[in-house]
C-alpha cells in the first residue's frame, strides 16, 4: 500500500479480484480502523489498463467491491474524494443504466438508497468512534455531494 500526506492508495490486483480474495485488504481495513483514516483510502484496480470497458462495468471488479462492502459497511467512510475514488466505488455497487463520456446513469431510486445506506454505515462508524457531531456532518455531507444524492431528488 502506498502512502502519500493525504491518500493512502489501496492496490488492488487483478488476479486477487478474479480469484474473490479480500483477506489482505480486510487486514488493512483493519488498520485504516485504528488510523481512523477516513476519507484518505483510494482503490486502484491493477491489471486492467488494457481492458476497454470501465471499472464498473467489470463484473469481477462489482463482485469484488459489493463483498469488500459486505465485510466493511461503514467502507465509504474511508474513501477519498480524490480521483473520483469514492464515485467509482459507487458505480460498482450501482447498476449502471447508461452513460455519455464521463456521465454515468443510474436509476434515481436505486441511487438514492445506495447513497443513504452507504452515508448512514460511514456516519454510525464515525459515532461509534466518538467523532464530534460535526465532523459526522461534514462526512455525511461529503458523501451525498460527491454520490449526487441532490440528483436523485428530482
Amino acid at each position: 500500500m502506498e502512502q502519500d500526506e493525504d491518500v493512502t492508495v489501496m492496490n488492488i490486483s487483478r488476479e486477487d479480484v478474479e480469484k474473490g480474495r479480500l483477506e489482505n485488504y480486510l487486514r488493512e481495513f483493519k488498520k485504516y480502523e485504528k488510523k481512523k483514516m477516513r476519507g484518505k483510502v483510494t482503490l486502484i484496480f491493477n491489471g486492467y489498463e488494457q481492458d476497454r470497458r470501465e471499472i464498473y462495468q467489470i463484473r469481477e471488479i462489482t463482485n469484488w467491491v459489493d463483498r469488500l462492502l459486505k465485510n466493511v459497511p461503514h467502507l465509504f467512510y474511508f474513501l477519498s474524494r480524490e480521483n473520483y475514488s469514492m464515485r467509482i466505488v459507487f458505480f460498482c455497487l450501482s447498476e449502471v443504466v447508461g452513460r455519455s463520456g464521463v456521465e454515468v446513469s443510474i436509476t434515481k431510486e436505486q441511487g438514492r438508497r445506495l447513497i443513504e445506506k452507504v452515508a448512514k454505515s460511514a456516519v454510525v462508524y464515525a459515532r461509534k468512534l466518538k467523532e464530534p457531531e460535526e465532523v459526522q456532518l461534514v462526512l455525511a455531507e461529503g458523501i451525498l455531494d460527491e454520490l449526487g444524492y441532490e440528483q436523485t431528488q428530482q
